[in-house]
Parts: structure tokens; C-alpha cells; sequence
């Protein structure tokens, strides 16, 4: 992939599958929805501009995960997207069993 000088932006974000929500009150009162690829953490792991497609980016990021996590139901998402938050790529990855 190609960044132009316009650039994009590399993002991390930190999901969990699996939720359940009760609704007592609303348009879905009396219902339980079921979520998944529920977005925990978000954050940007670079800024790139003018990229060629053989360049090297790395960087890190750091999650607080919360009390009770099952990693099991987790995992990392990394896309690309411009300003006008338009994706060029994704992946996800599993996490570890035992962080």
C-alpha cells in the first residue's frame, strides 16, 4: 500500500466478544443484545505520510486491561485509515492465553 502525502494514521484497538446486555428501559426494553467485537481501547500507534510500500513501521502501545478480562474473548485489531478515517487495511490477532 502506498501512503500519500495526505498520510494516514495507524490504529490499535482492543476488542471483546461475547457481551451481554440487559435493556430495561428504551426501544429495546425487556430485550438482551449480544455484542461482539466490542472496541475496549483505542489508540494510535503512528502517524505516516509519504510511505513507500517495502518501509518498516513500528511502534507500541499500552492497554490498562480491566478487572475481570477473559482474554479468551479479546483480541487486537490494527488497521490503516486516513484523516477522512477511510480504512486501507486491517488485521486482527488473537491474544495470548495467559497475559
Amino acid at each position: 500500500m502506498k501512503i500519500d502525502s495526505q498520510g494516514a494514521n495507524i490504529m490499535v484497538a482492543l476488542y471483546e466478544c461475547g457481551l451481554v446486555t440487559d435493556c430495561p428501559v428504551g426501544e429495546n426494553k425487556g430485550r438482551v443484545l449480544s455484542n461482539d467485537y466490542v472496541v475496549r481501547r483505542l489508540e494510535k500507534l503512528s502517524s505516516v505520510k509519504d510511505l513507500s510500500p517495502k518501509k518498516t513501521v513500528s511502534g507500541t502501545v499500552n492497554f490498562p486491561l480491566w478487572e475481570g478480562i477473559n482474554v479468551t474473548k479479546c483480541g487486537i485489531a490494527l488497521f490503516v485509515q486516513n484523516n477522512s478515517h477511510q480504512i486501507f487495511g486491517s488485521q486482527k490477532f488473537n491474544l495470548p492465553d495467559h497475559l
